[in-house]
């Protein structure tokens, strides 16, 4: 970070402190000042500050402007380590492991030569294809963005790297590919919260929320995923040892690449038909790794430093998912959310089914990202009475559910899903995946404004 933005950043963090210093002493809780925080982090990012600083900035502003003690903060940093943001920034660090493995065995090398002899995936557009199908797959059955990315990095990313695509461009891919299964996908958090809510049946969810959001991110995705291609070609790349693992495969490859598909395809079976949370991932993770080591003819020892190694570029997003916690939690606390539900009530007083269903899905998507069960949960106390008054039936109020929880995943503002599909990718170019989160967002409140005139 150079020239001016340094002193921008500083000025924009000390306004934002004086600002929660007043909010403390006047007593404003529960106003929409509360958002300060969140704000200054978007800023922030924005001013390219490194996100792990920003959230840190953030977090002591919430802190301040809340009045919460430094002994309380600590608790409160102590329980966050056993947050679900913390747990996938444990996945995003197991993830980084075993792709480690997977290539220091020679499998990711013998995989990138069977996909390419089998199926000829011979240009870019083909690849870019078969990355966001397989990450819609993999999400859909695991129910999380970070860790069906992270199952599928070990295998893509030697491709990727031999088409010459850039780590912005494979971020945008992974981002939007398992964003599109994680609303598909029958035994999702946000699927079955929604369908819960909603009072709806798999296929008619799937008819009237999942398929349509589905199908426009996906698209949305795979378009913008060459846009940023065109944009930072020549400017950003992955290093030649990711390329160069095809050319350097151990003797035991076939055996260390025939272990890790094994071991996905029975662990991913596994946890369909149990019916397996985002923690699954946990135990798919290692024990994958161990498997693949195994009959690689890794030692364990050799195993646990390439686990190491894999994870130690990722170190930040975990630190980054731990600090992000606490400051949501802060931001809670102080009511501003609470502050812009009652903001809004009184405009819903005499309005029609369309929009009815507009404004709910705005203050929905005011939301942060990461929290899209809390908010269905919280939309549904809040409007869900109102729906037989003003005449939402459930296909359509499974769709205003589906929009104004997910859409904040793509913007306005960066979120941990976001910067996690960053990390796997290798990416640390914010704002073009930014740009992919925002084209997605807009299609998206395209799609739903259309949507709820047909099903309402």
């Amino acid at each position: 970070m150079t020239g001016w933005k340094p002193r921008v950043a500083v000025g924009v963090f000390g306004a934002a402190l004086i600002a929660a210093v007043v909010l403390l002493v006047t007593g404003s809780a529960g106003t929409l000042w509360g958002l300060t925080p969140i704000v200054v982090y978007a800023i922030l990012v924005l001013l390219d500050v490194d996100v792990v600083l920003a959230t840190l900035g953030a977090l002591v502003i919430a802190a301040l402007q809340t009045g919460t003690a430094p002994l309380e903060l600590g608790e409160l940093m102590g329980e966050s380590l056993g947050s679900f943001i913390a747990v996938v920034g444990l996945i995003v660090l197991l993830g980084g492991g075993l792709g480690r493995v997977v290539t220091e065995t020679g499998a990711a090398a013998t995989m990138v030569r069977a996909v390419l002899h089998g199926i000829g995936i011979s240009t870019r557009l083909r690849f870019r294809i078969g990355v966001m199908a397989s990450a819609t797959l993999l999400a859909a059955a695991l129910g999380t963005l970070s860790g069906a990315s992270a199952l599928l990095v070990p295998i893509v990313l030697p491709i990727a790297a031999a088409l010459r695509l850039t780590p912005p461009s494979m971020a945008a891919m992974l981002h939007a590919g398992t964003a599109a299964g994680l609303v598909v996908g029958p035994f999702t958090p946000p699927v079955v919260t929604v369908m819960g809510a909603a009072q709806l049946g798999y296929g008619d969810y799937l008819l009237n929320a999942g398929i349509p959001m589905a199908v426009v991110v996906w698209l949305t995705g795979l378009g913008m995923s060459h846009w940023i291609q065109r944009r930072t070609e020549g400017t950003e790349a992955y290093p030649d040892e990711v390329a160069d693992d095809q050319a350097h495969a151990p003797a035991a490859a076939k055996r260390a690449m025939a272990g890790f598909l094994g071991s996905m395809a029975v662990l991913v079976v596994l946890g369909i038909v149990f019916q397996a949370g985002y923690t699954y991932v946990l135990i798919v993770m290692p024990v994958s790794a161990a498997v693949t080591a195994l009959l690689g003819r890794m030692a364990p020892s050799a195993a646990l430093q390439a686990m190491y190694r894999g994870a130690q570029p990722l170190l930040w997003l975990f630190l980054l998912f731990w600090l992000l916690n606490p400051m949501l939690e802060l931001l809670e606390k102080s009511g501003a959310y609470d502050a812009l539900q009652n903001l809004m009530a009184p405009t819903l007083d005499g309005v029609g089914p369309w929009l009815f269903c507009m404004i709910v899905l705005l203050v929905g998507w005011l939301g942060i990202s990461g929290a899209a069960v809390a908010q269905v949960v919280l939309l549904q106390n809040l409007f869900g009475p109102a729906l037989a008054a003003v005449g939402v039936p459930p296909g359509a109020w499974a769709a205003v559910l589906l929009g104004s929880s997910q859409i904040d995943w793509f913007g306005p503002f960066p979120g941990p899903d976001m910067i996690g599909q960053m990390g796997l990718a290798r990416s640390r170019n914010l704002r073009m995946m930014m740009y992919n989160g925002w084209a997605i967002m807009v299609a998206n409140l395209a799609l739903f404004a259309v949507l709820f005139l047909v099903l309402v």
